[in-house]
């Protein structure tokens, strides 16, 4: 299977801080990648370092074979990036509607671009809220909006910060459905997650960041075997 992200010594800086330290990760087309970590410990960097949205960067980060180590964030979404942050960027001013038009579909990317019938057949609330404005949208349906604007670029590997965050439980549940069905249409995701109940059903693999380097890695299949070492590596 091939990857669609392929890190190696990916190392980033903030100013003169020395975040992340060499960090390697390999992300198979079409499968689901967890980040865990305690707070601190590199995992918000690492995507924001794939992204190309750090002070300063270097190692390699491959996207579809083509490295990117050296593009600005623009030309990185190009190759069919796209990154939801924790603090989403919904424009509250727009409507649900105008919010999910801004972001032009990538032209050059892999994926292709989701209608707005096929985003608003996979998040029915937001077609009941396509005329309100960022502002009256609930934490949950601004959280289905900045995923649903990625989708519509026609990125097909989505970088996602701790999407269920303070999200009641029902939420929670149909962000665990969109995640299942876009893995099942073929996107390649990269979770930082703080919510391992929520993470754990959905994830192929997972890599535990502690101070800016991956100290574990193993697939989803083992996960039961490691649960003592990740209490003792999370504190949970």
């Amino acid at each position: 299977m091939s990857a669609a992200l392929d890190i190696k010594g990916l190392q980033a800086w903030y100013g003169e801080s020395h975040i992340l330290h060499g960090i390697d990760l390999q992300v198979p087309q079409g499968q689901v990648l967890t980040l865990l970590g305690r707070n601190g410990a590199g995992r918000t960097t690492t995507l924001r370092a794939i992204m190309g949205l750090t002070d300063r960067r270097s190692g390699s980060v491959k996207v579809h074979g083509q490295e990117s180590i050296h593009l600005p964030p623009h030309r990185v979404a190009h190759l069919g990036l796209g990154y939801c942050p924790e603090e989403r960027g919904i424009f509250a001013s727009l409507s649900t509607e105008e919010n999910l038009r801004l972001p032009p579909p990538l032209k050059s990317g892999r994926g292709k671009p989701m209608s707005e019938a096929q985003i608003y057949q996979m998040f029915p609330n937001l077609a009941e809220r396509r005329h309100s404005q960022g502002t009256r949208l609930s934490g949950g349906e601004q959280q289905m909006l900045a995923v649903a604007r990625i989708l519509r670029t026609g990125a097909d590997i989505l970088l996602l910060d701790e999407i269920s965050e303070g999200l009641a439980p029902v939420i929670v549940q149909a962000l665990a459905r969109m995640i299942r069905a876009l893995k099942a249409e073929g996107f390649t995701i990269v979770m930082v997650e703080q919510n391992f109940r929520f993470a754990a059903p959905l994830a192929d693999h997972f890599a535990v960041i502690e101070h800016g380097q991956v100290v574990e890695s193993f697939p989803a299949a083992e996960l039961e075997s490691k649960r003592a070492l990740l209490d003792e590596l999370l504190s949970v």
